[in-house]
Protein backbone atom coordinates (compact mmCIF):
# COMPACT_ATOMS: atom_id res chain seq x y z
CA UNK A 1 0.00 0.00 0.00
CA UNK A 2 1.27 3.48 -0.88
CA UNK A 3 1.24 5.43 2.39
CA UNK A 4 2.46 8.74 0.98
CA UNK A 5 -1.02 10.28 1.19
CA UNK A 6 -1.18 10.13 5.02
CA UNK A 7 1.72 12.61 5.22
CA UNK A 8 0.15 16.05 5.09
CA UNK A 9 1.72 19.52 5.00
CA UNK A 10 2.08 19.73 8.77
CA UNK A 11 1.09 16.38 10.23
CA UNK A 12 0.24 12.73 9.54
CA UNK A 13 -3.41 11.59 9.40
CA UNK A 14 -5.27 8.49 8.32
CA UNK A 15 -8.15 6.17 9.21
CA UNK A 16 -7.03 3.90 12.02
CA UNK A 17 -6.54 0.22 11.14
CA UNK A 18 -7.01 1.07 7.48
CA UNK A 19 -4.47 3.74 6.56
CA UNK A 20 -2.80 4.03 9.96
CA UNK A 21 -2.14 0.74 11.79
CA UNK A 22 -0.07 0.13 14.91
CA UNK A 23 2.65 -1.30 12.67
CA UNK A 24 2.72 1.89 10.60
CA UNK A 25 2.70 4.01 13.77
CA UNK A 26 5.80 2.12 14.99
CA UNK A 27 7.52 2.79 11.65
CA UNK A 28 6.62 6.48 11.89
CA UNK A 29 8.24 6.48 15.34
CA UNK A 30 11.34 4.78 13.90
CA UNK A 31 11.43 7.32 11.05
CA UNK A 32 11.17 10.20 13.52
CA UNK A 33 13.93 8.64 15.63
CA UNK A 34 16.09 8.21 12.54
CA UNK A 35 15.51 11.87 11.66
CA UNK A 36 16.64 12.77 15.21
CA UNK A 37 19.69 10.55 14.77
CA UNK A 38 18.62 8.49 17.75
CA UNK A 39 19.34 11.32 20.16
CA UNK A 40 17.50 13.54 22.57
CA UNK A 41 14.62 13.56 25.02
CA UNK A 42 11.21 13.51 23.35
CA UNK A 43 7.91 14.42 25.07
CA UNK A 44 4.89 12.48 23.76
CA UNK A 45 1.19 13.05 24.55
CA UNK A 46 -2.18 12.10 23.10
CA UNK A 47 -5.81 13.15 22.70
CA UNK A 48 -8.87 11.12 23.73
CA UNK A 49 -9.59 9.20 20.51
CA UNK A 50 -10.34 5.50 20.91
CA UNK A 51 -7.15 4.56 19.05
CA UNK A 52 -4.81 7.19 20.51
CA UNK A 53 -3.33 5.04 23.27
CA UNK A 54 -2.56 2.25 20.77
CA UNK A 55 -0.97 4.69 18.31
CA UNK A 56 1.00 6.35 21.10
CA UNK A 57 2.37 3.02 22.40
CA UNK A 58 3.38 1.83 18.93
CA UNK A 59 4.92 5.19 18.02
CA UNK A 60 6.96 5.22 21.25
CA UNK A 61 8.16 1.67 20.59
CA UNK A 62 9.53 2.74 17.20
CA UNK A 63 11.03 5.94 18.58
CA UNK A 64 12.78 4.23 21.50
CA UNK A 65 14.03 1.49 19.13
CA UNK A 66 15.89 4.24 17.27
CA UNK A 67 17.60 5.31 20.50
CA UNK A 68 15.57 8.34 21.60
CA UNK A 69 14.50 8.74 25.23
CA UNK A 70 10.69 8.91 25.39
CA UNK A 71 8.71 10.74 28.07
CA UNK A 72 4.96 10.26 27.78
CA UNK A 73 2.61 12.55 29.65
CA UNK A 74 -0.46 10.76 28.31
CA UNK A 75 -3.88 12.35 27.98
CA UNK A 76 -3.60 16.16 27.87
CA UNK A 77 -4.64 18.88 25.37
CA UNK A 78 -2.08 19.65 22.69
CA UNK A 79 -1.36 23.19 24.02
CA UNK A 80 -0.62 21.62 27.42
CA UNK A 81 1.73 19.12 25.76
CA UNK A 82 3.39 21.96 23.83
CA UNK A 83 3.82 23.85 27.10
CA UNK A 84 5.43 20.81 28.74
CA UNK A 85 7.86 20.40 25.82
CA UNK A 86 8.85 24.06 26.04
CA UNK A 87 8.96 24.53 29.82
CA UNK A 88 10.35 21.06 30.49
CA UNK A 89 13.33 21.65 28.23
CA UNK A 90 12.66 18.66 25.96
CA UNK A 91 14.52 18.52 22.66
CA UNK A 92 11.39 17.87 20.67
CA UNK A 93 7.96 16.28 20.92
CA UNK A 94 5.09 14.46 19.25
CA UNK A 95 1.35 14.51 19.81
CA UNK A 96 -1.05 11.75 18.79
CA UNK A 97 -4.19 13.25 17.26
CA UNK A 98 -6.25 13.75 14.12
CA UNK A 99 -7.28 17.21 15.36
CA UNK A 100 -10.88 17.93 14.29
CA UNK A 101 -11.23 14.96 11.90
CA UNK A 102 -13.98 12.34 12.48
CA UNK A 103 -13.40 9.75 15.26
CA UNK A 104 -12.12 6.97 12.97
CA UNK A 105 -9.04 9.05 12.09
CA UNK A 106 -5.78 9.39 13.98
CA UNK A 107 -2.30 10.72 13.35
CA UNK A 108 0.90 12.32 14.61
CA UNK A 109 2.06 15.90 14.92
CA UNK A 110 5.74 16.68 15.50
CA UNK A 111 6.85 19.57 17.69
CA UNK A 112 9.97 21.70 18.08
CA UNK A 113 11.54 22.32 21.47
CA UNK A 114 9.53 25.57 21.79
CA UNK A 115 6.25 23.69 21.31
CA UNK A 116 5.62 24.88 17.75
CA UNK A 117 4.98 22.46 14.88
CA UNK A 118 7.18 21.11 12.11
CA UNK A 119 6.87 22.30 8.50
CA UNK A 120 9.59 21.32 6.00
CA UNK A 121 10.96 18.81 8.54
CA UNK A 122 7.85 16.71 7.90
CA UNK A 123 9.08 16.15 4.34
CA UNK A 124 12.39 14.75 5.62
CA UNK A 125 10.59 12.36 7.99
CA UNK A 126 8.29 11.33 5.14
CA UNK A 127 11.29 10.49 2.93
CA UNK A 128 12.83 8.37 5.67
CA UNK A 129 9.53 6.54 6.24
CA UNK A 130 8.90 5.86 2.54
CA UNK A 131 12.52 4.82 2.02
CA UNK A 132 12.26 2.35 4.91
CA UNK A 133 15.90 2.84 5.91
CA UNK A 134 15.62 3.25 9.66
CA UNK A 135 18.67 3.66 11.90
CA UNK A 136 17.81 1.35 14.79
CA UNK A 137 19.89 1.35 17.96
CA UNK A 138 21.87 -1.60 19.29
CA UNK A 139 20.16 -3.70 21.97
CA UNK A 140 22.18 -2.01 24.73
CA UNK A 141 21.69 1.56 23.41
CA UNK A 142 17.91 1.71 23.14
CA UNK A 143 16.04 4.79 24.26
CA UNK A 144 14.28 4.79 27.62
CA UNK A 145 10.50 4.92 28.08
CA UNK A 146 9.37 7.13 30.95
CA UNK A 147 5.82 7.83 32.12
CA UNK A 148 4.93 11.26 33.51
CA UNK A 149 1.86 12.14 35.54
CA UNK A 150 -0.71 13.82 33.28
CA UNK A 151 -2.44 15.55 36.24
CA UNK A 152 0.89 17.08 37.27
CA UNK A 153 1.46 18.31 33.70
CA UNK A 154 -1.97 19.97 33.66
CA UNK A 155 -1.24 21.56 37.04
CA UNK A 156 2.09 22.96 35.84
CA UNK A 157 0.35 24.46 32.81
CA UNK A 158 -2.42 26.08 34.86
CA UNK A 159 0.04 27.36 37.46
CA UNK A 160 1.90 29.13 34.65
CA UNK A 161 -1.19 30.71 33.06
CA UNK A 162 -3.56 31.63 35.85
CA UNK A 163 -1.42 34.19 37.75
CA UNK A 164 -1.25 36.22 34.53
CA UNK A 165 -5.02 36.89 34.45
CA UNK A 166 -7.49 38.66 36.72
CA UNK A 167 -11.23 39.02 36.20
CA UNK A 168 -12.43 42.43 37.40
CA UNK A 169 -16.00 41.20 37.84
CA UNK A 170 -17.82 37.90 38.21
CA UNK A 171 -18.33 36.19 34.84
CA UNK A 172 -20.66 33.41 33.85
CA UNK A 173 -19.29 31.18 31.06
CA UNK A 174 -20.49 28.07 29.23
CA UNK A 175 -17.70 25.74 28.08
CA UNK A 176 -18.29 23.00 25.50
CA UNK A 177 -15.27 20.67 25.31
CA UNK A 178 -16.95 18.49 22.67
CA UNK A 179 -15.98 15.32 24.62
CA UNK A 180 -12.37 16.29 23.94
CA UNK A 181 -9.32 16.83 26.12
CA UNK A 182 -10.04 20.52 26.83
CA UNK A 183 -12.26 19.08 29.58
CA UNK A 184 -9.04 18.66 31.57
CA UNK A 185 -8.00 22.31 31.52
CA UNK A 186 -10.59 24.91 30.56
CA UNK A 187 -13.25 24.39 33.27
CA UNK A 188 -10.52 24.32 35.94
CA UNK A 189 -8.91 27.49 34.61
CA UNK A 190 -12.14 29.50 34.66
CA UNK A 191 -13.28 28.03 37.96
CA UNK A 192 -10.03 28.86 39.72
CA UNK A 193 -10.21 32.45 38.44
CA UNK A 194 -13.63 32.82 40.05
CA UNK A 195 -15.97 32.46 37.08
CA UNK A 196 -19.29 30.65 37.29
CA UNK A 197 -18.81 27.69 34.93
CA UNK A 198 -21.37 25.61 33.05
CA UNK A 199 -19.58 22.70 31.38
CA UNK A 200 -21.22 20.66 28.62
CA UNK A 201 -19.88 17.63 26.70
CA UNK A 202 -17.19 17.58 29.40
CA UNK A 203 -16.64 13.80 29.56
CA UNK A 204 -13.73 12.66 27.40
CA UNK A 205 -15.05 10.17 24.84
CA UNK A 206 -13.20 9.35 21.61
CA UNK A 207 -16.43 8.57 19.76
CA UNK A 208 -17.51 12.24 20.22
CA UNK A 209 -21.14 11.45 21.16
CA UNK A 210 -22.08 15.03 22.10
CA UNK A 211 -21.24 16.68 18.79
CA UNK A 212 -18.69 16.59 15.97
CA UNK A 213 -15.07 17.04 16.99
CA UNK A 214 -14.99 20.14 14.81
CA UNK A 215 -16.75 23.11 16.44
CA UNK A 216 -18.92 25.00 13.95
CA UNK A 217 -22.06 27.11 13.66
CA UNK A 218 -24.10 23.91 13.21
CA UNK A 219 -22.40 21.65 15.76
CA UNK A 220 -22.49 24.21 18.59
CA UNK A 221 -26.30 24.34 18.73
CA UNK A 222 -26.37 23.16 22.36
CA UNK A 223 -23.75 25.68 23.44
CA UNK A 224 -25.70 28.53 21.83
CA UNK A 225 -28.89 27.37 23.53
CA UNK A 226 -27.33 27.09 27.01
CA UNK A 227 -25.54 30.48 26.77
CA UNK A 228 -28.83 32.22 25.94
CA UNK A 229 -30.82 30.30 28.57
CA UNK A 230 -28.29 30.94 31.35
CA UNK A 231 -27.73 34.57 30.31
CA UNK A 232 -24.01 33.85 30.29
CA UNK A 233 -21.36 36.41 29.35
CA UNK A 234 -20.12 34.11 26.60
CA UNK A 235 -19.63 30.50 25.55
CA UNK A 236 -16.67 28.67 24.05
CA UNK A 237 -16.60 25.47 21.99
CA UNK A 238 -13.33 23.53 21.61
CA UNK A 239 -12.18 20.83 19.20
CA UNK A 240 -11.07 17.29 20.04
CA UNK A 241 -7.41 17.93 20.83
CA UNK A 242 -7.93 21.39 22.28
CA UNK A 243 -6.19 23.71 19.83
CA UNK A 244 -9.24 25.46 18.35
CA UNK A 245 -12.08 27.47 19.88
CA UNK A 246 -15.21 29.14 18.56
CA UNK A 247 -16.89 31.76 20.74
CA UNK A 248 -20.60 32.40 21.28
CA UNK A 249 -21.73 35.83 22.49
CA UNK A 250 -24.15 36.65 25.32
CA UNK A 251 -27.10 36.45 22.90
CA UNK A 252 -26.23 32.89 21.88
CA UNK A 253 -24.74 33.79 18.49
CA UNK A 254 -21.43 32.55 17.12
CA UNK A 255 -18.87 35.37 16.87
CA UNK A 256 -16.77 35.50 13.72
CA UNK A 257 -13.17 34.45 14.38
CA UNK A 258 -11.77 37.68 12.92
CA UNK A 259 -13.95 39.78 15.25
CA UNK A 260 -12.53 37.98 18.28
CA UNK A 261 -9.09 38.61 16.79
CA UNK A 262 -9.84 42.32 16.36
CA UNK A 263 -11.15 42.67 19.94
CA UNK A 264 -8.01 41.07 21.37
CA UNK A 265 -5.64 42.84 18.95
CA UNK A 266 -7.07 46.22 19.91
CA UNK A 267 -6.38 45.50 23.57
CA UNK A 268 -2.79 44.41 22.83
CA UNK A 269 -2.13 47.34 20.47
CA UNK A 270 -3.14 49.85 23.16
CA UNK A 271 0.05 48.95 24.99
CA UNK A 272 2.39 48.25 22.08
CA UNK A 273 2.24 48.79 18.32
CA UNK A 274 3.36 46.04 15.98
CA UNK A 275 2.46 43.30 13.53
CA UNK A 276 -0.64 41.12 13.60
CA UNK A 277 -0.72 37.87 11.60
CA UNK A 278 -3.73 36.43 9.78
CA UNK A 279 -3.99 33.68 7.23
CA UNK A 280 -5.02 34.17 3.63
CA UNK A 281 -8.65 33.12 4.29
CA UNK A 282 -9.35 35.73 6.96
CA UNK A 283 -11.79 38.57 6.29
CA UNK A 284 -10.77 41.77 4.53
CA UNK A 285 -12.14 43.67 7.56
CA UNK A 286 -8.84 42.93 9.31
CA UNK A 287 -6.77 45.28 7.13
CA UNK A 288 -9.12 48.13 7.95
CA UNK A 289 -9.63 47.52 11.67
CA UNK A 290 -6.07 46.47 12.58
CA UNK A 291 -4.61 49.52 10.84
CA UNK A 292 -7.11 51.78 12.65
CA UNK A 293 -5.84 50.34 15.93
CA UNK A 294 -2.22 51.12 15.00
CA UNK A 295 -1.17 47.65 13.91
CA UNK A 296 0.09 46.25 10.63
CA UNK A 297 -1.49 43.12 9.18
CA UNK A 298 0.64 40.37 7.61
CA UNK A 299 -1.02 37.60 5.55
CA UNK A 300 0.33 34.02 5.60
CA UNK A 301 -0.64 30.61 4.26
CA UNK A 302 -3.18 28.41 6.04
CA UNK A 303 -1.82 26.14 8.80
CA UNK A 304 -0.90 26.84 12.40
CA UNK A 305 2.71 25.80 11.82
CA UNK A 306 3.10 28.40 9.06
CA UNK A 307 1.51 31.06 11.26
CA UNK A 308 4.06 30.27 13.98
CA UNK A 309 6.92 30.70 11.51
CA UNK A 310 5.47 34.09 10.47
CA UNK A 311 5.11 35.16 14.12
CA UNK A 312 8.82 34.56 14.62
CA UNK A 313 9.78 36.24 11.34
CA UNK A 314 7.69 39.38 11.91
CA UNK A 315 7.93 39.47 15.72
CA UNK A 316 4.13 39.59 15.76
CA UNK A 317 2.05 40.52 18.79
CA UNK A 318 -0.95 38.34 17.96
CA UNK A 319 -2.07 35.93 15.26
CA UNK A 320 -5.26 34.23 14.11
CA UNK A 321 -6.60 31.75 11.58
CA UNK A 322 -10.12 31.53 10.15
CA UNK A 323 -10.26 27.96 11.45
CA UNK A 324 -10.26 29.37 15.02
CA UNK A 325 -6.59 29.03 15.95
CA UNK A 326 -5.29 31.93 18.05
CA UNK A 327 -1.72 32.76 19.07
CA UNK A 328 -0.40 35.07 21.79
CA UNK A 329 3.41 35.22 21.40
CA UNK A 330 3.73 37.25 24.61
CA UNK A 331 3.28 33.87 26.34
CA UNK A 332 4.63 31.33 23.81
CA UNK A 333 4.71 30.64 20.07
CA UNK A 334 2.10 27.87 19.75
CA UNK A 335 -1.66 28.35 19.50
CA UNK A 336 -3.74 27.95 22.65
CA UNK A 337 -7.52 28.40 22.89
CA UNK A 338 -7.49 28.19 26.70
CA UNK A 339 -5.10 31.14 26.80
CA UNK A 340 -7.13 33.22 24.36
CA UNK A 341 -10.37 32.34 26.18
CA UNK A 342 -8.91 33.72 29.39
CA UNK A 343 -7.70 36.84 27.57
CA UNK A 344 -11.16 37.48 26.11
CA UNK A 345 -12.75 36.95 29.52
CA UNK A 346 -10.35 39.41 31.13
CA UNK A 347 -11.16 42.04 28.46
CA UNK A 348 -14.90 41.53 29.05
CA UNK A 349 -14.46 41.72 32.83
CA UNK A 350 -12.91 45.19 32.46
CA UNK A 351 -15.50 46.54 30.01
CA UNK A 352 -19.02 47.87 30.41
CA UNK A 353 -19.85 46.46 26.98
CA UNK A 354 -21.00 42.89 26.35
CA UNK A 355 -19.37 40.61 23.78
CA UNK A 356 -22.37 41.05 21.46
CA UNK A 357 -21.97 44.85 21.64
CA UNK A 358 -18.22 44.64 20.98
CA UNK A 359 -18.73 42.28 18.03
CA UNK A 360 -21.69 44.11 16.50
CA UNK A 361 -19.71 47.37 16.44
CA UNK A 362 -17.24 45.76 14.00
CA UNK A 363 -18.53 45.73 10.38
CA UNK A 364 -19.35 42.39 8.74
CA UNK A 365 -19.10 41.30 5.13
CA UNK A 366 -20.96 38.33 3.66
CA UNK A 367 -18.64 35.36 3.26
CA UNK A 368 -19.11 31.82 1.97
CA UNK A 369 -16.88 28.77 2.21
CA UNK A 370 -17.53 25.73 0.05
CA UNK A 371 -15.60 22.48 -0.25
CA UNK A 372 -15.17 20.78 -3.61
CA UNK A 373 -14.29 17.09 -3.48
CA UNK A 374 -11.04 16.47 -5.32
CA UNK A 375 -8.86 13.32 -5.02
CA UNK A 376 -5.45 13.87 -3.44
CA UNK A 377 -3.72 12.53 -6.55
CA UNK A 378 -5.06 15.33 -8.77
CA UNK A 379 -5.83 18.27 -6.47
CA UNK A 380 -2.41 19.92 -6.75
CA UNK A 381 -2.40 19.53 -10.55
CA UNK A 382 -5.85 21.09 -10.60
CA UNK A 383 -4.55 24.03 -8.56
CA UNK A 384 -1.76 24.60 -11.08
CA UNK A 385 -4.36 24.73 -13.82
CA UNK A 386 -6.51 27.18 -11.81
CA UNK A 387 -3.53 29.49 -11.27
CA UNK A 388 -2.69 29.33 -14.97
CA UNK A 389 -6.27 30.25 -15.87
CA UNK A 390 -6.36 33.18 -13.41
CA UNK A 391 -3.09 34.55 -14.79
CA UNK A 392 -4.33 34.29 -18.38
CA UNK A 393 -7.45 36.28 -17.43
CA UNK A 394 -5.34 39.04 -15.88
CA UNK A 395 -6.73 38.91 -12.35
CA UNK A 396 -4.92 40.56 -9.43
CA UNK A 397 -3.47 37.50 -7.71
CA UNK A 398 -2.16 36.56 -4.28
CA UNK A 399 -0.42 33.16 -4.43
CA UNK A 400 0.53 32.98 -0.73
CA UNK A 401 -1.58 29.83 -0.45
CA UNK A 402 -3.58 28.51 -3.39
CA UNK A 403 -4.90 31.25 -5.66
CA UNK A 404 -6.67 34.35 -4.37
CA UNK A 405 -8.13 36.81 -6.85
CA UNK A 406 -8.68 40.27 -5.41
CA UNK A 407 -11.22 42.90 -6.47
CA UNK A 408 -12.06 46.29 -4.97
CA UNK A 409 -15.31 44.95 -3.53
CA UNK A 410 -14.28 41.42 -2.58
CA UNK A 411 -12.09 38.37 -3.22
CA UNK A 412 -12.24 34.68 -4.07
CA UNK A 413 -9.76 32.04 -2.92
CA UNK A 414 -9.26 28.48 -4.13
CA UNK A 415 -6.77 26.40 -2.16
CA UNK A 416 -6.07 22.68 -1.72
CA UNK A 417 -6.78 21.29 1.73
CA UNK A 418 -3.65 20.09 3.53
CA UNK A 419 -5.53 17.36 5.39
CA UNK A 420 -8.39 16.08 3.21
CA UNK A 421 -9.12 15.36 -0.50
CA UNK A 422 -10.71 18.75 -1.12
CA UNK A 423 -10.15 22.06 -2.80
CA UNK A 424 -11.69 24.78 -0.65
CA UNK A 425 -13.33 27.89 -2.01
CA UNK A 426 -13.67 30.99 0.17
CA UNK A 427 -15.31 34.17 -1.12
CA UNK A 428 -16.10 37.47 0.55
CA UNK A 429 -17.61 40.69 -0.80
CA UNK A 430 -19.43 43.84 0.22
CA UNK A 431 -22.89 42.43 -0.61
CA UNK A 432 -24.62 39.06 -1.01
CA UNK A 433 -25.13 39.35 -4.76
CA UNK A 434 -21.41 39.84 -5.33
CA UNK A 435 -20.56 36.92 -3.01
CA UNK A 436 -22.75 34.58 -5.07
CA UNK A 437 -21.19 35.89 -8.27
CA UNK A 438 -17.67 35.24 -6.95
CA UNK A 439 -18.61 31.77 -5.69
CA UNK A 440 -19.98 30.87 -9.12
CA UNK A 441 -16.74 32.11 -10.66
CA UNK A 442 -14.66 29.99 -8.27
CA UNK A 443 -16.79 26.90 -8.85
CA UNK A 444 -16.55 27.25 -12.63
CA UNK A 445 -12.75 27.60 -12.44
CA UNK A 446 -12.57 24.48 -10.24
CA UNK A 447 -14.79 22.45 -12.57
CA UNK A 448 -12.90 23.52 -15.69
CA UNK A 449 -9.52 22.74 -14.09
CA UNK A 450 -10.47 19.28 -12.79
CA UNK A 451 -12.02 18.33 -16.12
CA UNK A 452 -8.83 19.29 -17.91
CA UNK A 453 -6.60 17.39 -15.44
CA UNK A 454 -8.77 14.27 -15.66
CA UNK A 455 -8.79 14.49 -19.45
CA UNK A 456 -4.99 14.75 -19.55
CA UNK A 457 -4.71 11.82 -17.15
CA UNK A 458 -7.03 9.75 -19.34
CA UNK A 459 -5.02 10.59 -22.49
CA UNK A 460 -1.79 9.53 -20.73
CA UNK A 461 -3.42 6.27 -19.61
CA UNK A 462 -4.54 5.53 -23.18
CA UNK A 463 -1.02 6.24 -24.38
CA UNK A 464 0.44 3.75 -21.90
CA UNK A 465 -1.94 1.04 -23.12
Amino acid sequence: MNMEHIFRAYDIRGIFNKELTSDIAAKIGAAFGTYLDGRGNVLIARDGRTSSEIVESAFIAGLASAGCNCFTTGLVPIPTANFKIWKGGYDTGAYITASHNPPEYNGVRFRHGDGSGYTKQNEEIKKIFLGGKFKLAAWNKLGSINKLNSNATVREYLDFLLPKFKFEKKLKVVLDSGNGVSSLTVPKAFGELGAEVFAINAQIDGTFPGRDSEPSEASLWELKKVVAAEKADFGAGYDGDGDRVIFVNDKGRVVQTEKIGIIISRDILKKKKGNIIANIECSMILEREIEKAGGKLKRVRVGDVFVTEAIKKHQALFAMETSAHYFMPEFYFFDDPTLVSLKLAEILSKSENSLSEMADEIPSYPKIMKNFSCPDEIKFKAMKQIIKSFKEKGYKLDLTDGAKIIFEDGWALLRPSNTTPLIRATVEAENNARVKELLNLAEKEFMDATKMVKREKSVKSEGVK
